[in-house]
């Protein structure tokens, strides 16, 4: 009894199949066989659905989506956010006909036609179906249009409105002008030119036409044939690129548009389909990308040679390996859109022109069975890609809305974060607020609260700088005049009439140098750690008063963040008396100066300080006993108990080694051995003699007391110079700090309050700077807009969740 029992033969080698299966489980039968037969890819599926228009208020909301998140949001908003609705672009070579197939889906002839290149910038189309009492009426009756179809054509980006089809001439003018049609000079944008119709008609879609990829032009373009091809060229690539931005786009169902007359007789060395098909297999590696095929200007064709790939590609007979298939086109439709046919106001006849115009080119190749079942026109290809858009829209929808609600959430806060006009008390509020703000950054920045992220402040402060300042430390070098202090050795020892030696050299001289040695990295550690707290509090500053421009300047001066970190030098030319007394000090206007000053005074004077501390230490004290038993032992003796250099025979002697280990003994050791011979070597090479067994053992004990000396102040300055930066600069941010007799217990945060609110003359300046301005009053009126947008959308999506419910049973009930 169904018409299809004498379809094609393959039907009939699958009957046994269908024999067994009910009626009610029919439509499970004719699925199967549209998975199996391309040629019967048409209505069989969407049969299944019912009326695929019944969901139009679905495909009007994907399409609102595309196009607010196009108008009203920035491509970094959308990056960032992923609001990439699906969308249907439109790829073809140059005169591939898809502009006409765009007049042939809007019904109106509204492009321009020259004899240059015409879309130099894609086109977003927008078509909306308005609902009125005539069209409902319409719906419900005989399904004949009544009178000539109307709509209105608006050009968002300027306002401007058109009536169709009675200004379709101006729409041209005005398409030609916005795609810069009339100059010579043919230069492509990815920058999109959006229209929108709305006719009661028309049913919602929207197509983004591309510019056509550009082939070998036949007229010569420059001066000579070289500068010709350079131009041809650039622009295929300009072309190449705009068409694979889109096609790479997540959520694209792209609709490749080939012209029947470029592929009479092969491809033609068609520069398209290879780039497409590798831009596609990359991106499918990520995502699934549905591609439909659209043959164009059929009715330029009497037949298809057997040799033509679109004759393959309708009877499903392409090569193995044709690079068509690389495409998994889903579904070739034929469409012919002449300006006969375009210029035929009753869209039922209409289709019915081409469809007759599109049999008569294939009736040739194709049985008349196979092609009566074959999809093929308008509004096959429009069913066909409303199908595959609402399955993308069921699949994309839920992480499309929740993406859309964070960044609500988001505008939300930085509408709460902008300037606006309010009163004293409570930009007072306000106020105190930000100063809490930035006293929580300083703390995530530096503080206790610090990230331990390794390229975080925290981590350079606490962790980075101290490491470099004790390798610095280590690098220093302690060597004087080499050759003068063996001089001075020998000559002593010469006075001498012997017993234990013990240099009288004052010390007092080598000790001052080896300061000055250390000094320099004592100096860095102070810039840098100030380095690393002026950006934190520079970044703590902009987090609370960043967008009171005005007041963030002002705080910025209050703190002396705008003079950066002092130089050191500049502090060591003014006494630390100087500095504890100055006036300017008593009520702080330049605080990070003032922490900054107060750390590299404390430093010099500990340095200062460790010239007379040395000769209390343990080493120095018992120098003799730890060279004797330690530092003048050979390092490659055995069996020396109680040394680091021998063997661990017992638990002692492994707790001592691993003691003199962690205190870096060892290092030292090597240290004193090396710095004793070099001074004997250097001495004996600039003499031209040697020195006595007796004198090199005096001359190896004066540089080893030279390295212990140095030895003791580096461990002593690693341990205490660190702490007293820290306390200083960073601490004295959240609790004050003390310089010579003066202690000052502002914090930041106290300074600030005291500084620009408790002066009635700078809090009147503090509350000027933060009424908005023109900037602010700009910025809001932007963010209002996507918030008004965003909360459109959320408000869309809550009226189409039933909907959208049922549209997913509906394919879950055809999946399975």
């Amino acid at each position: 009894a169904d018409s299809r029992a004498s379809g094609p033969p393959l039907f009939i080698r699958w009957a046994s199949k269908m024999s067994s299966i009910s009626m009610k489980n029919f439509s499970d039968s004719v699925d199967f066989i549209y998975k199996k037969v391309s040629s019967l890819r048409g209505t069989s599926r969407l049969e299944s659905m019912k009326n695929i228009d019944d969901f139009g208020d679905i495909l009007a909301l994907n399409d609102k989506i595309l196009e607010e998140t196009s108008e009203d949001l920035s491509e970094e908003d959308v990056r960032k956010y992923k609001l990439d609705p699906p969308r249907v672009i439109v790829v073809g070579l140059t005169s591939a006909g898809k502009s006409s197939l765009l007049e042939r889906v809007v019904g109106y002839r509204i492009f321009p036609v020259l004899d240059r290149v015409c879309t130099r910038q894609p086109f977003q189309l927008s078509i909306s179906r308005v609902k009125t009492a005539e069209n409902e009426s319409d719906t419900k009756g005989s399904g004949e249009e009544k009178g000539p179809e109307t709509a209105n054509l608006t050009f968002p980006a300027s306002g401007k409105k058109y009536n169709l089809p009675e200004q379709s001439a101006e729409v041209r003018a005005e398409i030609a002008q916005l795609q810069r049609s009339a100059s010579e000079r043919v230069e492509f944008s990815k920058q999109v030119i959006r229209a929108s119709v709305k006719s009661p008609q028309r049913d919602s879609f929207t197509f983004t036409d591309l510019p056509g990829v550009f082939m070998v032009s036949e007229m010569k373009m420059g001066g000579n044939f070289a500068e010709s091809r350079a131009e041809n060229s650039r622009l295929q690539k300009e072309t190449m690129e705009i068409a694979k931005h889109y096609v790479q786009k997540p959520n694209t169902i792209v609709l490749v548009v080939i012209s029947s007359t470029d592929w009479t007789h092969g491809m033609n060395n068609d520069p398209l389909c290879g780039h497409l098909c590798e831009w596609l297999e990359e991106t499918r590696k990520s995502h699934d990308v549905d591609v439909y095929g659209v043959i164009t200007k059929l009715d330029m064709q009497t037949t298809l040679s057997k040799n033509s790939p679109i004759r393959k590609v309708l009877t499903d007979t392409l090569p193995k390996d044709h690079i068509l298939r690389g495409l998994k086109v889903k579904k070739w439709i034929p469409v012919v859109s002449n300006p006969t046919i375009l210029r035929q106001t009753d869209r039922i006849k209409a289709d019915e022109m081409e469809l007759m115009a599109i049999k008569q080119c294939l009736q040739t190749c194709l049985k008349a069975k196979v092609l009566n079942q074959m999809s093929m026109g308008r509004e096959a290809l429009l069913k066909e890609l409303k199908f595959a858009l609402l399955k993308a829209i069921i699949r994309t929808q839920g992480g499309l809305r929740e993406r859309i609600n964070k960044f609500a959430v988001d505008v939300d806060a930085r509408l709460l974060a902008l300037p606006r006009r309010a009163s004293v008390p409570e930009k007072r509020r306000i106020f105190d607020h930000r100063l809490k703000v930035l006293e929580d950054r300083l703390h995530l920045e530096i503080g206790s609260k610090g990230s331990a992220a390794t390229n975080s402040l925290i981590m350079q402060l606490l962790v980075v700088a101290p490491k470099k300042f004790q390798k610095d430390l280590l690098e220093c070098s302690l060597r004087g005049d080499v050759q003068r202090e063996v001089q001075q050795i020998l000559n002593q020892a010469a006075l001498e009439a012997g017993g234990s030696f013990d240099s009288d050299m004052s010390f007092n001289a080598v000790s001052k140098r080896i300061i000055d040695s250390y000094q320099t990295p004592c100096l860095d550690l102070v810039t840098t750690c100030a380095r690393i707290v002026l950006k934190a509090l520079q970044r703590s500053s902009d987090a609370a008063f960043g967008d009171f421009k005005q007041l963030r300047n002002l705080v910025v001066r209050t703190l002396g963040l705008q003079k950066g970190v002092e130089d050191v030098k500049t502090i060591l030319n003014k006494s630390f008396a100087d500095q504890a007394f100055d006036p300017s000090y008593e009520s702080p206007n330049a605080m990070f100066a003032l922490l900054q000053r107060s750390a590299a005074s404390k430093v010099i004077s500990l340095l200062e300080a460790h010239r007379t501390m040395i000769c209390f230490h343990p080493m120095w004290r018992n120098f003799d006993t730890l060279y004797e038993k330690i530092l003048s032992r050979d390092a490659d003796a055995k069996g020396n108990q109680g040394s680091f250099y021998s063997g661990a025979s017992s638990s002692t002697d492994a707790a001592e080694n691993t003691l003199q280990s962690m205190l870096g003994l060892p290092a030292l050791a090597k240290r004193v051995k090396e710095e004793g011979l070099n001074a004997i070597r250097t001495f004996e090479k600039a003499n031209g003699g040697s020195i006595s067994p007796a004198n090199r053992t005096k001359v190896r004990k004066h540089f080893a007391r030279i390295e212990v000396m140095g030895y003791i102040i580096r461990m002593n300055l690693a341990g205490s110079i660190f702490p007293i930066i820290i306390r200083d600069i960073r601490d004295g941010l959240f609790k004050g700090v003390r310089c010579g007799l003066k202690h000052f217990e502002f914090s930041v945060v106290q300074l600030l309050r005291t500084k620009l609110l408790f002066d009635p003359k700078m809090e009147s300046k503090v509350l000027a700077f933060m009424d908005p301005s023109s900037e602010d009053l700009e910025k809001r009126a932007e963010w209002e807009k996507k918030q008004a947008t965003l909360r459109g959308l959320q408000l869309d999506f809550e009226k189409c969740q039933d909907r959208l419910q049922t549209l997913n049973e509906i394919f879950e009930s055809c999946s399975t």
